[in-house]
């Protein structure tokens, strides 16, 4: 059997999505720049609690301004219930930044005037958008036809076999704007990111799975092998980096461990000598270190005399020639000489 083209398969996709998500809300008339925040916090998130973020931030802050300059963490508390609000916050923040510092104002009205072409380029301009928020920006307030896809939307068409690894990276999936007609895209683009917002906060919630197998029963194959690589992904330890060889050392030379390792300041020890070595290494310790008999008793007198050495005050023998402190030495003695004193021609 001929297997269905891409066409067939969004066609029969939406078929199930029009079963499952059958109360799209009511469109609200936003200005064009509220559609833009809106997006920012609608990414990978439920309709409801995108709904209810966006009414916190217009009913707790003052106005806009008051938004742009607050910091990420007091948007973050304010984006309670999304599933990263560190990330809402900052786009939300940056967009808002971005148009103040453009126009010194907070509109973007200016939009609606112009071709979708420039007007997606002006878009693309501004700091911190994403594809997502202009698609949808587009759709929503500019009257074109296109469906916003998110990271979750974009993991769900790759799961149900609808979009490959290449077009997830780039964020467009091909065919989807010829396979709905626009006067249908608001609802499939509603009823789309349902299911991946669902998915994203869980993938094997009971509705996801019932559209998987309905479609495609190998879906349930491509989300677990997406799973298992998501926990190798997780549980991959981190790569260990090389350490640089040092100066003068060779590249090739091993690396000692850190239990091999000598410390600082200490010498390695060597082996103890055996034989012969150690017998002379005793010996010349043992007449280092230990005094003979002579010197361990003090001369006698006549010794002393013989020697020409006299005792000093404190008892100790003053060795010939060393000069005594306080006396010159005489004139040719051995002492002078030794000094260097050159002797007379």
């Amino acid at each position: 059997m001929t297997p269905a083209s891409r066409t067939q398969q969004v066609t029969r996709l939406f078929e199930l999505l029009s079963k499952t998500y059958r109360k799209r809300p009511a469109d609200a008339e936003r200005p064009v720049l509220e559609n833009l925040v809106f997006a920012a916090v609608l990414e990978n998130t439920r309709y409801e609690i995108a709904s209810r973020v966006f009414t916190t931030l217009k009913e707790e802050f003052f106005d806009w301004n008051e938004v742009r300059v607050s910091t990420v963490r007091d948007l973050a508390d304010a984006g309670s219930g999304l599933p990263d609000p560190v990330a809402a916050a900052q786009r939300v923040k940056q967009a808002l930044q971005y148009v103040f510092e453009s126009s010194y104002s907070f509109d973007l009205e200016d939009l609606q005037k112009l071709p979708i072409g420039q007007a997606v380029e002006r878009l693309q301009k501004i700091e911190g958008v994403t594809r997502f928020m202009v698609a949808y920006v587009v759709q929503n307030a500019l009257g074109g036809h296109t469906i916003p896809l998110d990271a979750a939307t974009l993991r769900v068409l790759n799961i149900l076999g609808l979009a490959d690894e290449s077009e997830v990276i780039s964020g467009t999936v091909g065919g989807l704007e010829r396979a709905i007609a626009k006067s249908q895209g608001r609802d499939f683009a509603w009823a789309l990111h349902e299911l991946g917002a669902e998915f994203w906060a869980d993938h094997r919630a009971p509705q996801v799975v019932k559209i998987m197998k309905s479609l495609d029963p190998q879906s349930l194959e491509r989300l677990e092998a997406w799973e298992n690589q998501k926990t190798r992904q997780a549980v991959a330890p981190a790569p260990v980096a090389e350490q640089p060889v040092a100066a003068g050392a060779s590249a090739a030379s091993p690396v000692e461990s850190p239990e091999g390792q000598r410390k600082r300041g200490r010498r390695k020890k060597t082996e103890p000598e055996t034989g012969m070595e150690s017998a002379m290494a005793s010996q010349t310790v043992s007449q280092v270190t230990e005094p003979t008999q002579e010197t361990k008793q003090p001369p006698s007198p006549s010794e002393q005399k013989r020697r020409r050495g006299r005792p000093s005050l404190s008892g100790k023998v003053v060795p010939e020639g060393q000069r005594r402190p306080g006396r010159p030495p005489k004139a040719g003695s051995d002492a002078v000489r030794k000094r260097g004193r050159k002797k007379k021609a």
